[in-house]
């Protein structure tokens, strides 16, 4: 007599339960493709990884971005101004100079604006400006009522190409660059200043000369 087989249906009960369930997100991601790309996703992941050790010797501010020391002369930022009229960091030369990238389209930037006002007020008549630089806008508008809206008291040049911020090195919005009156970059902020104390740290470090380490959060 002919032996009839196992029902396959239920064969998949039997298998072990850590093979039915995800043990990382490392094979939550690779069980997503097929065969044919997981080594690519194996590839991608590491290359994740690597990028994000290469900031290990920057600090990280209190509620704000990664803090990085700089030593870089700040490049040629002129243009006009979004008012119209012309508008450069030169003038600046012999002034710390607070540089911020920004846009209204920037949810950290929006968030950021109101700390931004208070420490440019603080530190008024004490040989600090501040510098906005906008890019990727192709209208004046929106800035301007930005600008209004949060009683911004430092002057911002256009930059429709991004071209000025691509010049600066930024990877994403918002970033800030803190300059020595001789000007060169001293402090990079990539990413949100939410801590106006960490700004301020680095200010008072530029204005003192001392620009040898990243401030504690």
């Amino acid at each position: 007599m002919a032996r009839s087989r196992p029902h396959r249906a239920g064969a998949r009960t039997l298998e072990p339960l850590t093979r039915a369930l995800p043990r990382s997100p490392h094979q939550i991601l690779c069980a997503s493709f097929g065969p044919r790309y997981r080594g690519r996703v194996r590839t991608l992941l590491a290359i994740a990884v690597s990028l994000s050790l290469v900031g290990c010797s920057s600090a990280s501010g209190a509620n704000g971005g990664l803090v990085r020391v700089e030593d870089r002369p700040l490049p040629a930022l002129e243009g006009k101004g979004l008012g119209g009229a012309p508008l450069s960091a030169a003038a600046f030369r012999g002034e710390v100079l607070v540089v911020s990238v920004w846009a209204t389209w920037c949810l950290d930037c929006e968030r950021d604006q109101p700390g931004f006002v208070r420490v440019a007020g603080r530190y008024a008549g004490r040989g600090v400006a501040f510098l906005g630089v906008n890019p990727e806008e192709t209208s004046t508008a929106q800035p301007l009522a930005w600008v209004r809206r949060y009683d911004v008291p430092y002057p911002s040049i256009e930059d429709p190409s991004g071209r000025f911020a691509a010049s600066l090195g930024y990877t994403g919005l918002p970033a800030t660059y803190v300059v020595d009156r001789t000007g060169t970059i001293r402090y990079s902020i990539i990413g949100s200043t939410t801590s106006e104390a960490t700004l301020s740290s680095l200010i008072d470090r530029t204005l003192s000369g001392d620009a040898s380490g990243t401030p504690s959060p």
